[in-house]
Parts: structure tokens; C-alpha cells; sequence
């Protein structure tokens, strides 16, 4: 009986044994997968590491020092497909196929505001209605950061028809990860190195090191994309001679990244985060106009007979040009350039000949356009097309100078032209004019 029971012991203290170790080893197991799977994607660095995609507001923004706080003021939209370029669009590599990017994470960063918080009272027309500080080379902002506080941002995504904010969230992992609407798997590595089979029609993965079993991310398979970034009016001032924009902690403004799963720790990953920074294309200039006009001028141009136009291009016969008096009040001294906004003739769709087209309204006159001339020569003057970027205005240039706490005047010529076969009605038009300091 002892023996059997020496036999019976020695048995079963191996059998414990081993079922603790195996207990172990799948509870080491179980966390080296939960921890794989939670880095399983990461950026392919370089170029995803804080990769500059540029915006471009021009080279001077002009403000009416009326101009209500929380106004937009330019917009610039950027096409996602501008990443498809840089290395062929391939942005991360996982090591399983089934790993999946899931996640947009988009933050606002370094914004000139009390502990870089979007501005408190202060909502606009933009995804989440929260409005951040640009920097800029001016002071006494009034938001708490350095700068003028006189120009504020949004950047939103424009995918699915839908609008997401960028924010800036402080607390991990409170960030901001709207879900990209499905998993976005890899391409097999074999299949990117030579742009075959999944990867048909993407230029082929080179000079990045991808294992055959792994697989890579290219920005072609997320869905098309914008992003979209709006300036406004803001409290703080750029005074006539103006602030120069500048990327905030002269980094950038926004940071656009991907996540694989909302459970990282968000302010620990660093596999897809910082891929791409929004940075301003060139140091756009913002001032506040040292002249704005007293009101609206109407101008009647009378009656003309159909008989008058005989030649395509050339005015009526017989019939004088109008003078247009516009005013204007400034506030500072300064050389003024200025610009007419408008909408061209089709027969001057250019602008070049300074033909506006006539008003659509009912009863409208056709085959005529109205003309705008120098009081002097005679020359056209330049139609800008409504809605254009600002740079892209076509100035003009008449000496004239503005002094502080006078009116300024501006005097040119308008007139009826034949732009094609004259039938009669109304012929109304209108047009902008633009004043801004040379």
C-alpha cells in the first residue's frame, strides 16, 4: 500500500507543474498578440513624418476695417491626391493581413490661444463651429498666444459627403478619431514591389523596405478626400501695414495622421501619427484697407436705339460716354491701386476689353455689353473675374494717393458696345470696385 501510494504522489506533482507552466506561457502569448496587433501598421519613415502639404492663401489678404469678427476672409480646399505623389502614395506597412487602418486622426496644433484651445464664445460655420489662432508677426493678441490674434483658422475633411473637424484634445486617449467608414487592409508586398495583381494601376513600392508576408498601404485606398482650411476676421488687429501669416510654433497648423484601433494609447502611438503637417505655402500678408467707399453708385447710361451699334466691339454712334465719380474715405496715407470685379462679356471673356455682361433679368437686352474706360486714354480697364483669389486680381494703376481723413475720388468712363447681334431691352450690369494700398 506505501508503494502505491509513493507511485500515486510522484505522479501527480509533475501533472500540477505542468499545467502551471502551461497556464504561463499562453498568458505570455496572449499579450505579445494583443500587443502586435495594436502596432501591427506603421508609416514608412521617410517621407511620413511630418510630410508638409502646403496651402496657399496668396500673397496678401485686404480687410475692410468693418469686417465682423468670426468672418471668413479665404478659403483654400487641398485634394487628398496630392499625397499619391509622394512615393507613390505608399504610406504605411503591416506585418498581418489582417491589420486594418480604421481611424482619420485629425488635430489642430499649437494654436495662438490660451493652452492652444479653440476660442471660447466665438462660433463659425465650420464642422464643429470652434475657430483656433493663426500666428502671425504682429502682437497684442487678445486670445492669450503670441501674434495679433487678428486671423483665425478651421481645417476640416471633406470625405463621403460628410465634414470632419480637426480639434485640438489635449487628453489621451480623448483624441479626435472619426472612423475612416471601413478597415483599409495592405497589399501583399509582393503585389506592391511590382504594381501587379492588388496592386495593378499603383506605381510600384521602391527604395522601402516591405518583407515578402507583409503588406503595404498606399493613400489610393482610402476614400477620396479633401481638406479643406478657411481663414477668418478675429478680434486682434493687423493695422494698415499689415501682419505676416506664419505656421504656428513654426512648425505647421494641423496634423493629419491614421490609427489602426482607438484602443493605443492614443498619445503613445507613434506608428501612424505626425504623417503629414499643414503648413502655409508662402507668408500671406493681412492688413485692414486704408480706404473704403462711402456708398453704392448707380449710373444711368439713358436710352440708345438698336440702329446706333453697327460695328462689333466699338460703342453706339453718336452717343457719349458716361463719367462714373466713385468716392471713397480713407483713413491713412498711401498710394492706392484698384481693381473692377465683375463678370466678362462672353464676347470679352478674358476681361481684357473691359466689357461687362449685362444683368440676367427678364426682358433683357442682348448682343451689347457695357464697357469701362480710362477718363483719358480711353484704354479698357481690366475685368477681374468675381470670386478670384486675391493675388490673382488685375490691378490698376492711376497715381492715385490717398491721405488720411480725406475723400478720395476715382473718376472713369462707361458706355454701351456691340457684342453681337443687337436685339433691345434691358441692359443693366454691375460691378466691384476693389481698393487696396500699393
Amino acid at each position: 500500500m506505501r508503494t502505491i501510494g509513493l507511485k500515486t504522489r510522484s505522479a501527480s506533482a509533475p501533472l500540477r507543474f505542468a499545467i502551471r507552466l502551461l497556464g504561463l506561457l499562453l498568458s505570455i502569448a496572449a499579450l505579445l498578440s494583443a500587443t502586435s496587433v495594436e502596432a501591427s501598421c506603421r508609416r514608412i519613415n521617410p517621407p511620413w513624418s511630418d510630410q508638409p502639404l502646403t496651402v496657399n492663401f496668396g500673397a496678401e489678404i485686404v480687410l475692410d476695417e468693418n469686417v465682423a469678427v468670426g468672418t471668413p476672409i479665404a478659403t483654400a480646399v487641398i485634394p487628398g491626391s496630392q499625397l499619391y505623389a509622394i512615393k507613390g502614395g505608399w504610406v504605411a506597412t503591416c506585418n498581418n493581413q489582417d491589420d486594418a487602418i480604421k481611424y482619420w486622426w485629425l488635430e489642430q496644433h499649437y494654436s495662438q490661444s490660451s493652452g492652444y484651445y479653440p476660442v471660447p464664445g466665438i462660433s463659425v460655420d465650420s464642422a464643429d463651429g470652434r475657430v483656433y489662432i493663426m500666428q502671425d508677426s504682429g502682437s497684442r493678441n487678445p486670445y492669450g498666444g503670441g501674434g495679433s490674434g487678428s486671423v483665425g483658422y478651421t481645417t476640416e475633411l471633406l470625405v463621403n459627403g460628410n465634414a470632419h473637424a480637426f480639434s485640438w484634445v489635449s487628453a489621451s486617449p480623448n483624441k479626435n478619431l472619426p472612423p475612416i467608414g471601413g478597415e483599409i487592409h495592405g497589399i501583399p508586398c509582393r503585389d506592391a514591389l511590382l504594381g501587379t495583381g492588388a496592386a495593378e494601376g499603383y506605381p510600384p513600392l521602391i527604395e522601402i523596405n516591405c518583407p515578402i508576408g507583409d503588406y503595404a498601404v498606399n493613400w489610393r485606398q482610402l476614400p477620396p478626400f479633401q481638406i479643406k482650411v478657411t481663414l477668418y476676421r478675429m478680434a486682434g488687429s493687423p493695422g494698415t501695414s499689415g501682419v505676416q501669416l506664419q505656421n504656428n510654433n513654426n512648425a505647421g497648423f494641423s496634423l493629419f495622421s491614421l490609427l489602426n484601433s482607438q484602443g493605443t494609447p492614443s498619445g503613445a502611438n507613434h506608428e501612424l501619427f505626425n504623417l503629414v503637417r499643414l503648413q502655409l505655402a508662402q507668408s500671406t500678408r493681412v492688413r485692414i484697407n486704408p480706404c473704403h467707399g462711402i456708398n453704392n453708385v448707380s449710373v444711368s447710361l439713358g436710352e440708345v436705339g438698336s440702329h446706333r451699334f453697327t460695328t462689333l466691339g466699338q460703342p453706339a454712334t453718336g452717343v457719349a460716354d458716361t463719367p462714373v465719380h466713385v468716392t471713397a474715405w480713407c483713413h491713412t496715407d498711401g498710394d492706392i491701386k484698384w481693381a473692377v470685379l465683375g463678370k466678362a462679356a462672353a464676347y470679352d471673356p478674358g476681361g481684357n476689353q473691359g466689357i461687362l455682361a449685362l444683368d440676367n433679368e427678364e426682358q433683357s437686352a442682348s448682343g451689347v455689353g457695357i464697357q469701362l474706360i480710362h477718363t483719358g486714354s480711353l484704354a479698357p480697364l481690366p475685368i477681374t473675374p468675381e470670386g478670384s483669389a486675391f493675388d490673382a486680381y488685375r490691378w490698376i494703376d492711376t497715381n492715385l494717393h490717398a491721405q488720411g481723413g480725406n475723400i478720395l475720388m476715382l473718376d472713369f468712363l462707361a458706355r454701351y458696345v456691340k457684342t453681337g447681334t443687337v436685339t433691345p431691352g434691358t441692359a443693366n450690369g454691375h460691378a466691384t470696385l476693389v481698393l487696396s494700398p500699393k
